[in-house]
């Protein structure tokens, strides 16, 4: 199957232990898709082969290596390949999909034919060499020592099917497998290269949005820490390291990930005093959140940050920390307070993660905003082109430092 977009290991991690993961999936079925159109180079051609367990038509999209006339099938993925064992399950009895559908048998060589026939594939199949431990310039010796783990099937016309049926087949090597001898139709052609185009922009706009780095979740450090150094009481100021934004679901063409803002302008201060925060307000500067390191003129526009620059977060009432917190041990609270952004302030409820480190102490969570509560506008749609979620998390990190000046102890 033809996957270039992706990196060597990125394939190899959709076929982790031998099973395709979702993604792969996804593309397998766009590329069968493909190449039943018969519009691909002839090698490229989609297997149909009952499953062992369902009996039902499984597809599969697979290159053909071409080898002293003859055609040949070769698992990138060895024996553990699924087709492998629904062809042996099946007999061998197969159809192989180029416009037309060519019923045969796929015939298992001898391991002693396999090792040339194997070289020919990763010659001509670029997207089976990330999965097989030689490469394709590899001396013969090589392919020989992998020659028991990787099947070979020669594929071979059922001459059962009646001819009226079953186009003809030629067996020289780089012939197609099916020659159709009734005259062209160009507007099939043009037809099918419109689906294919489709297909293929669809294919590509997933691979776009799949490949965007999101960034993770904000949560605490897991770096080496340090044991607490001073009293707990007193007013703790946002610092160096601190981290706030936002994070809302995104899809196009079936395809989902998330879009990320960014940005260091947190300032606030909490104030604690009997193992208890008494008090606590935080500013994020909404104008400096960046998507991908980028300003985003769109979501200045959804959040009104013309006339409300900032989102601020004040606590209701006093959080209680315990008695492990001050040794350093990381624990977790809920809180409530309010958040406001433009220009509406609403209660929210949220859980906090926090801990000692050294002279700092860090705290982190996320707040669930649904857009219209605070009258964001909803970002615009496009259906299955794409679209924004309506609803989103905001998230912080924050790095707080004991300001001596203003103790309250």
């Amino acid at each position: 199957m033809a996957s270039w977009p992706f990196s060597d290991d990125r394939l190899r991690a959709m076929y982790a232990g031998g099973r395709a993961d979702a993604t792969a999936r996804r593309f397998a079925r766009l590329w069968a898709a493909v190449f039943r159109l018969g519009l691909m180079p002839r090698r490229w051609v989609t297997l149909e082969v009952a499953g062992r367990r369902s009996r039902r038509v499984t597809r599969f999209p697979v290159g053909m290596a071409d080898w002293h006339g003859q055609w040949y099938l070769v698992p990138m993925l060895g024996e553990q390949c699924n087709w492998v064992q629904n062809v042996r399950a099946a007999s061998g009895r197969a159809v192989l999909r180029r416009r037309r559908a060519v019923r045969c048998r796929l015939v298992e060589v001898p391991v002693s034919q396999r090792p040339a026939i194997i070289r020919r594939y990763l010659e001509k199949v670029p997207g089976a060499r990330p999965h097989m431990p030689v490469g394709r310039r590899a001396p013969l010796a090589d392919f020989e020592a992998i020659a028991p783990r990787y099947p070979v099937f020669r594929v071979v016309p059922d001459p059962a099917i009646p001819a009226a049926r079953a186009p003809q087949e030629r067996t020289r090597a780089g012939a197609p497998l099916s020659a159709p001898s009734r005259k062209r139709h160009w507007w099939r052609w043009i037809l099918g290269g419109t689906v294919a185009a489709v297909v293929l922009i669809v294919l590509a706009a997933g691979i776009f949005i799949k490949l965007q780095p999101a960034a993770p979740a904000l949560v605490l450090p897991t770096a080496h820490r340090s044991a607490p150094m001073g009293p707990l009481d007193g007013t703790w100021a946002a610092g160096s390291g601190s981290v706030a934004g936002f994070r809302v679901g995104e899809t196009a063409f079936g395809f989902s990930n998330d879009v990320v803002g960014r940005t260091n302008a947190v300032t606030g201060t909490i104030v604690i005093a009997g193992n208890r925060v008494t008090s606590a307000t935080f500013r994020v500067s909404l104008t400096a959140i960046k998507v991908g390191g980028k300003t985003q003129q769109q979501l200045a526009r959804s959040l009104g940050t013309r006339d409300h620059p900032t989102a601020t977060f004040t606590l209701a009432q006093p959080v209680m920390l315990g008695p492990a917190f001050s040794s350093g041990t990381a624990i977790t609270v809920t809180a409530t307070g309010y958040l406001a952004m433009n220009g509406i302030s609403r209660r929210v409820t949220l859980t906090i993660s926090g801990r000692r480190d050294g002279s700092a102490m860090q705290a982190a969570g996320s707040i669930p905003v649904t857009f219209s509560e605070w009258g964001i506008a909803a970002p615009r749609g496009y259906g299955l082109l794409g679209s924004l979620a309506n609803h989103g998390t905001a998230e912080f990190l924050l790095v707080l430092h004991r300001n001596t000046a203003a103790h309250t102890g």
